[in-house]
Order: structure tokens, then sequence, then C-alpha cells
């Protein structure tokens, strides 16, 4: 009966979303400001997990969607965009809300970040189809500039900076500052 109610839930989800008319998951209008960001790497994998290896080719795909209202019926934003920053995470500073990562499929239990490592360099936030320098290490991507704005990014492992390690992943819409973010870990076996 379990494996029932997420197809029966997913299914719901659609209907609400085709239904339109300020009701479940439907567009706003243009203009809304956001009061949530919600970042996801859905096109990553079910699991939603947040998670780069150090040595592959393709990137983490985070997303960002910004939403209005409370409850289980927030609308969606439809002309949110946002700008994107990312850092390495501290765990001897940051907030556990922060320092702590899961990954896996349900139950997910929190594992805090590694020590964060000893040289900094820049995070590098990747694009397809950019016009910016390649990147290093991602065929077919290119760096991310620091003003450009998208709904989606890609993040890779951190060129030069020995794994593991964990880095923030922050979205910010354009259009009243809302902030989300994600931790993100870096590591060949999380």
């Amino acid at each position: 009966m379990r494996r029932l109610a997420l197809p029966t839930f997913a299914c719901g989800i659609v209907l609400l979303t085709a239904c339109g008319g300020g009701s479940g998951f439907s567009g706003s209008t243009a203009s809304d400001a956001p009061q949530v960001v919600v970042l996801s790497a859905g096109t990553n994998g079910q699991a939603q997990d947040f998670e780069i290896a150090p040595g592959g080719t393709a990137p983490l795909a985070v997303a960002a969607t910004a939403y209005t209202g409370t409850g289980i019926t927030p609308n969606v934003v439809v002309d949110a965009t946002f700008t994107w920053a990312a850092r390495y995470v501290n765990p001897l500073t940051d907030p556990p809300s922060v320092a702590t990562y899961t990954v896996g499929s349900a139950p997910n239990a929190f594992k805090t970040c590694p020590p964060i490592p000893k040289t900094l360099p820049p995070v590098p936030i990747l694009q397809q189809f950019g016009t910016g320098a390649a990147a290093t290490g991602y065929p077919g991507y290119t760096l991310m500039p620091a003003t450009a704005t998208a709904n989606q990014v890609f993040l890779g492992a951190v060129p030069g900076v020995p794994a593991p390690y964990c880095l923030e992943i922050v979205a910010t819409a354009v259009k009243n500052g809302t902030v989300g973010a994600h931790t993100v870990i870096v590591s060949q076996s999380p």
C-alpha cells in the first residue's frame, strides 16, 4: 500500500499544477515577490543528493524555485531569477544547519562536514552554453559571471582543493533579495 501513496501524491501535485487558478503549485503573477527560495538537485536523481565526486566530469545541477504563500499550497513565482554564490563550509564556525549534509535515500541521517580545506580558492559556479571562460575539468561548461542570473547552475569540485570538503551554494532572488541555500558535499565516499 505504501508504494501507491507516492504515485498518488505525485499525480495530485500534477493535477494541482495543471488546474491553475491560484491553488496548489500554480504560477503566480509577475508582481509577486518571493517569500521562500528552495534549491533542488532533482535532475541528478531521485535522492536529491547534493554531492559532487571530486574526480568526475559531470557537475552537480542545482535549480532554484521561488514561492509565495505558506502551508501546503504555495504559489510558484514563475518569473523569478537568481544570482548565485558559493563558499566553503567551516564546521567549527558555521551553525549545524549549514555544517551538516545528507546523502542517500530516506531515511536520511545528517552527517557533519569535514574540516575546511587549507587552501580556499574561489568556488567556480558553472553554466552550460555560456560565453565565459572554459571550466577546468568540466568540458562543455563555462564559468558563470558573478553578475549573471539564472534559474539553474552547475557546481563542480574546486580545482586544486583535495576532497573531502563542503560548499554552501546560495541563490538570491533578484526581485527582492530572498535567499535559498544548501550544503553540498565534495567527496568520493560521503
